[in-house]
This record gives C-alpha cells, sequence and structure tokens, in this order.
C-alpha cells in the first residue's frame, strides 16, 4: 500500500477545523469552530469554498450522504439538516431528535441511521425526511441493512436476553419486531451478554460470559446462522472486566472485539487472526483510519502505511477521514488540510 500527499488546502492562521468528511465527487466537508459557533463548508476539488451552514453552538458534528436519493446530512448540535447532494440547496430536518445525537450513518436505498443519548436509535427516509422506525438500545444493540436478502429490504437488529437459564440471541426485523433466526443456549446468571447482525448477511455474532463482576468466567463468543452457532473465540477474564466485552463488525467479514485484551480482528470466512491498534473509521476495502499512529492499517495483510512524511508524524498532525471506497484520507495539520491518495 502507498499514500502520497496529492493536495493541500491552506487554513488562516486559528482556524479551528473540528471535523472534515469526503463526498461523493471530490468535494470535501469541513467543519469548523467558529468562535461559539459553527460553520460548514464544502470545498471544490479546485479549492473553492462555500459556506453550507452556520449554527451558534459547535456541539458534535455529523454528517451522512447517500448516493441513491441524492441527499447530505449535517448534523451540527444535534440538529441533523437535510441538503440536495448535487445544488447544496437545504431541504429541512430530520424528525424525532430530542437529545444528543452522537451516531449518523448511511444505510442504503436513501435511508440513514442515527442513535441518540435518549437510547434510541432511528432509521430515516432521506427523500421524504420521515422516521421509518425506532427502536430502543436496551434491547437492540446495533443494526445492519442486508439490501435484497429479504422481502422490503429491511434492517436486521439483534434481541439478546436471560430468560429461565437460557441466553436468547436472536437476529430481528426492526421494522415488524419478528425474528429472522433465534437460537438458545444454556447459560447461568448473571451473565453479560451482546449480540449484533453480520453486514450484508442473515447471520449474527453473540457474546456471552456468565459470573458477576468479582468473578467473571470465559468470554465465549458464537457466530450465529440458520443452521446453527459455532463456537469462534474464547477469552480468560480479568478481575472485573470480561476477555470480551463486545464485538463490533469493521467490514463483512473482519470483525473487531473489545475487553481486556488486546484488540483483536476475527475473519469469519477464513478464521484469520490479526492484532489490530484501534478500533478507527474503515473504508469498504478494509483500511482502517488510525488516529494514534496517522497511518492507515490493511485489515487483510496487516500493513500499517503512514499519512505524514518523513520519520514521525509532526505535533498537531491528525487522521480526519477516510473515504468510503478507501482511495483518499484526510489529514489536518495546525496550517493545512491534506488530502492522500491511497494505492495498493
Amino acid at each position: 500500500m502507498n499514500t502520497r500527499c496529492t493536495r493541500r488546502l491552506s487554513l488562516p492562521s486559528g482556524s479551528d477545523l473540528r471535523h472534515a468528511a469526503p463526498l461523493n465527487d471530490a468535494r470535501t466537508l469541513l467543519f469548523f469552530a467558529d468562535g461559539e459557533g459553527a460553520r460548514v463548508e464544502v470545498v471544490d476539488p479546485d479549492g473553492a469554498r462555500r459556506v453550507l451552514l452556520r449554527r451558534e453552538a459547535n456541539q458534535l458534528s455529523l454528517s451522512a450522504w447517500d448516493a441513491h436519493s441524492r441527499r447530505l446530512v449535517v448534523s451540527v448540535d444535534s440538529a441533523p439538516f437535510v441538503f440536495d447532494l448535487q445544488t447544496e440547496e437545504p431541504l429541512g430536518l430530520l424528525p424525532g431528535v430530542s437529545r444528543t445525537l452522537w451516531d449518523l450513518a448511511q444505510a442504503g436505498a436513501g435511508r440513514v441511521m442515527g442513535a441518540s443519548s435518549d437510547g434510541w436509535r432511528r432509521l430515516w427516509d432521506l427523500k421524504t425526511l420521515a422516521l421509518l422506525t425506532q427502536r430502543h438500545l436496551r434491547w437492540y444493540k446495533g443494526w445492519s441493512a442486508p439490501v435484497g436478502l429479504l422481502p422490503g429490504d429491511p434492517m436486521l437488529t439483534c434481541l439478546t436476553s436471560m430468560r429461565s437459564g437460557r441466553w436468547v440471541s436472536a437476529l430481528v426485523n426492526a421494522h415488524t419486531g419478528r425474528d429472522v433466526g433465534r437460537h438458545h443456549w444454556p447459560a447461568r446468571q448473571p451473565a453479560h451478554h451482546y449480540a449484533i447482525p453480520r453486514p450484508g448477511a442473515l447471520e449474527w455474532v453473540g457474546v456471552l460470559c456468565e459470573g458477576s463482576e468479582d468473578a467473571w468466567g470465559p468470554s465465549r463468543v458464537f457466530h450465529f446462522t440458520a443452521d446453527g452457532a459455532r463456537l469462534i473465540d474464547e477469552e480468560p477474564s480479568f478481575g472485573s472486566i470480561p476477555g470480551v466485552v463486545r464485538p463490533v463488525f469493521l467490514t463483512e467479514d473482519w470483525l473487531y472485539t473489545e475487553g481486556w485484551r488486546d484488540p483483536t480482528l476475527i475473519n469469519l470466512r477464513t478464521g484469520e487472526r490479526r492484532a489490530c491498534p484501534r478500533e478507527g473509521e474503515v473504508s469498504e476495502s478494509g483500511l482502517m483510519l488510525c488516529h494514534n499512529e496517522i497511518a492507515l492499517f490493511d485489515l487483510n495483510t496487516g500493513e500499517l502505511a503512514p499519512l505524514y512524511p518523513g520519520e514521525a508524524p509532526e505535533e498537531g498532525r491528525s487522521g480526519m477521514a477516510i473515504s468510503p471506497d478507501g482511495t483518499t484520507a484526510l489529514v489536518s495539520t495546525p496550517e493545512a488540510l491534506e488530502w492522500w491518495t491511497i494505492t495498493p
């Protein structure tokens, strides 16, 4: 993997660039703290800049875009504004956000999903700006969008609970609340349990750790399919922390596990394992943006490629974003924003 800086935008002294995000046509979103408020700009490939949005507060900034509906969502201070992706004209606000919006992601087929501090995960249609469905995170830990695998293209989520000496783990249609698949596993309470859907598949992964905060047993990670459950990982606990607290899918195949042990990647297709620098933004091609190392980590090869010139990054350099196709990374310095091209 090769990386090189191919473009640089100088920023005036004192500019407070908080976030940057690539769009699908070489334009880039820039989020600035502007005094006590926020300013969102669009930057063209030739460096031309336009102000898209101003807000009186500069709290958490998020963005997501969808090529299918040609819509762009820009959220600052939990106000998710929707714009026409081509004309950059405002279209309205996504409804239903009452507390801090801390997650926003494209969900395919003209939809976005987000999670808020009120404990609810929501799915919106970007063409109608309508709230399609919502589920509370107490039971539903994560969502995926396996486009075309089921009639109506539903969102899938997971339910996990302890009932009568059994761990109940299910893949659920988030629109109807009905099971797509369900498995029971013998388990004693108290227990830590967690489950997430596998992207693009009618499968899910769950972790079960029986015991208590003073005496946790081993964490067992299962891969669930329509044919049954397969144990893919087992890790002893350490003190009051389970060996694996939760799994996270970084791609359809690569599963990230975190707990007391060092973060570990497991490939569900091949069974391969890798140590992982940390969880960060991941492209569809399997490149992770590592903020501490200011580098890219290839999940498939384990290669680490720097996003800085010379032997080490200078103070103030920060990885901002990676494009979904994994061809461009955005890096900020105290004086500029840099575009780095990534080639095999």
